[in-house]
């Protein structure tokens, strides 16, 4: 029996394997354009963390568009379509991880790592000096947070976006694994 029969019938198809890699790359890339908005239309700019989980979600992205793609052009097996709701399960864990390693960094619970801290990699000189405070934009420290809803950090709703993209991905994937053959 599916664990998604007492759902409506276009929640069961988005639930598929061979669609939900789609959905996924679909709520991966809404995050990311509204980290987008953020930065060009709210003037947030993002701390070197925050980019890291944007290119987590450019990956889940990525990856999902390109299995749904190679599932609708190859004849694949079933196998196919369980690996890659697999593998966007494991991507969705991986920006999680970056996720809640920042907000643990936020809440002053781990240290600043060393891409946060702001060290210089090598000796600068005066006109570059003069060029950079040109240029000055601020980027915020990751320990910062810039913005909250609920008072929850970007990261912290990052991290729950992405960890319910793993759950469901991996019960998608437990629930074509219960399927008879």
């Amino acid at each position: 029996m599916s664990l998604f029969a007492p759902l409506p019938a276009p929640l069961r198809i988005a639930l598929e394997p061979r669609n939900w890699p789609l959905i996924a790359a679909g709520v991966s890339l809404a995050l990311l354009a509204g980290a987008f908005a953020f930065e060009y239309i709210g003037g947030l700019l993002p701390c070197p963390m925050c980019v890291t989980q944007r290119w987590a979600h450019a990956a889940i992205a990525g990856a999902g568009i390109t299995v749904f793609l190679a599932l609708r052009a190859l004849p694949l097996p079933d196998l196919s379509a369980r690996l890659g709701v697999g593998l966007v399960g494991v991507l969705s864990l991986v920006s999680a991880w970056h996720a809640i390693h920042h907000v643990l960094v936020e809440y002053g619970i781990l240290d600043l790592p060393p891409s946060c801290a702001g060290v210089s990699s090598g000796p600068v000189s005066l006109a570059q000096m003069e060029a950079l405070f040109d240029s000055a934009r601020t980027i915020p420290q990751c320990n910062e947070v810039v913005w909250s809803l609920f008072g929850v950090s970007m990261a912290g709703w990052n991290a729950i976006a992405s960890l319910g993209l793993a759950a469901i991905s991996f019960l998608v994937l437990i629930n074509a694994m219960r399927r008879p053959r």
